[in-house]
């Protein structure tokens, strides 16, 4: 089942709800955002995407990298197996 377009705007309202904090934290990691929760951060994308895949299936989580001022930039990956 492919993650809903209301929850994947959910995930990013949380990130730009929460932007200043998580760069003070997390500033160049890689977060894996699911349901409005930081669950995990890391150095790079590649990790970022399996441990999300692995743990909420692909599609079903938002994977941002954590930058000041990065919200102009989004990508969505639609996967289906």
């Amino acid at each position: 089942m492919r993650m809903s377009t209301l929850a994947l705007q959910r995930q990013y309202d949380y990130y730009v709800n929460h932007e200043s904090e998580l760069v003070k934290k997390y500033e160049g990691m890689y977060l894996v955002i699911s349901d409005t929760f930081i669950v995990q951060s890391f150095s790079d994308e590649m990790t970022a995407y399996t441990f999300g895949v692995k743990n909420f299936g692909a599609g079903h989580f938002l994977l941002h990298k954590c930058e000041k001022g990065s919200l102009d930039v989004v990508e969505t990956v639609n996967c289906s197996f």
